[in-house]
């Protein structure tokens, strides 16, 4: 059995996913503002935030072909914590961060995010605002393909 994501009834999961995407950062930190990275979640009663959104993320990023790294990225680096395996975790969160600039860029398609996504390095020299901001970025790209495509596929039928 195959896991697909192209059919018109999957617009509302997709976009479900994308908006707890968005708000679960800014509900963590609402909830403590302290911690270091948005990974360090996982040491709260927050924890199954940060695994759900995460993991719907990876699902929804392992279906389309040019972030397919990205999302295996995410998965991995959700499961190993950054509580047992910091080093490891850290060097799998740089290559997430670094494979979104890659796909973003190699869709020549709303390219404008890669420099807005690129401004979360200059901006916010803390860990934790940088994730925020990098992942808010995203969301918003994939909000606007979700709508795009969705427009294209309603015009067809």
């Amino acid at each position: 059995m195959e896991f697909s994501f192209h059919t018109k009834n999957n617009f509302i999961f997709k976009l479900m996913v994308i908006i707890i995407s968005m708000i679960s950062p800014l509900i963590m930190i609402a909830y403590n503002s302290e911690i270091p990275s948005l990974s360090s979640y996982w040491r709260t009663p927050l924890q199954p935030l940060f695994l759900i959104s995460n993991l719907l993320t990876s699902l929804i990023l392992i279906t389309i072909p040019k972030w397919k790294l990205s999302g295996v990225l995410l998965l991995i680096l959700t499961c190993f914590s950054v509580e047992y395996y910091s080093s490891f975790h850290d060097f799998v969160a740089t290559l997430f961060f670094i494979s979104n600039l890659y796909s973003l860029y190699s869709i020549k398609k709303y390219r404008i995010f890669v420099g807005v996504y690129l401004t979360s390095v200059l901006w916010y020299p803390d860990l934790l605002w940088f994730e925020i901001h990098a992942i808010l970025v995203l969301c918003i790209y994939h909000l606007f393909v979700l709508i795009s495509y969705n427009k294209i596929q309603n015009k067809r039928n």
